[in-house]
């Protein structure tokens, strides 16, 4: 019995003490992960290529220089990528929305499939948008 509490409270104590994550931590994707946002700008910015049309770090008129055929093949696309700090212009109000749009891309919206990106990766995409929406929502606010 003792050991069964002083187990329970060094558990107790690890959580209380452990790194909090990001707000998207609880928003449901259906696939039960967990997301890490830190993780998640990384991969906007680089294996997910989510930058290429959305810029880096989600600021719109911060894209990176590309080569001419990749611009070509952005602008064949049906509509331009929206302002993911935006709210306002965003057609995804929920995180299994913007999860499928991810991994089977967004018809209308232009945005290519990724079937690159693991569950886990696009899990932790999606709370480093949280970040930006949170971020966004709430001038000066870091989004971390």
């Amino acid at each position: 019995m003792l050991t069964r509490l002083c187990c329970s409270g060094l558990v107790l104590a690890l959580l209380s003490i452990a790194p909090s994550r990001t707000l998207a931590e609880s928003t449901s994707t259906g696939t039960g992960l967990k997301g890490d946002a830190t993780r998640g700008q990384v991969l906007f910015n680089g294996k997910g290529i989510c930058h290429y049309c959305h810029g880096v770090d989600g600021v719109i008129d911060k894209k990176p220089a590309l080569k001419p055929e990749t611009v070509a093949a952005i602008a064949k696309q049906a509509a331009s990528a929206p302002d993911l700090r935006n709210r306002a212009v965003q057609t995804l109000k929920d995180n299994k929305a913007r999860f499928r749009a991810i991994r089977e891309g967004h018809p209308g919206g232009g945005m290519f499939p990724d079937s690159t990106l693991s569950d886990q990766e696009i899990t932790d995409i999606l709370a480093y948008l949280a970040a930006l929406r949170q971020s966004a929502s709430t001038p000066g606010k870091s989004p971390y």
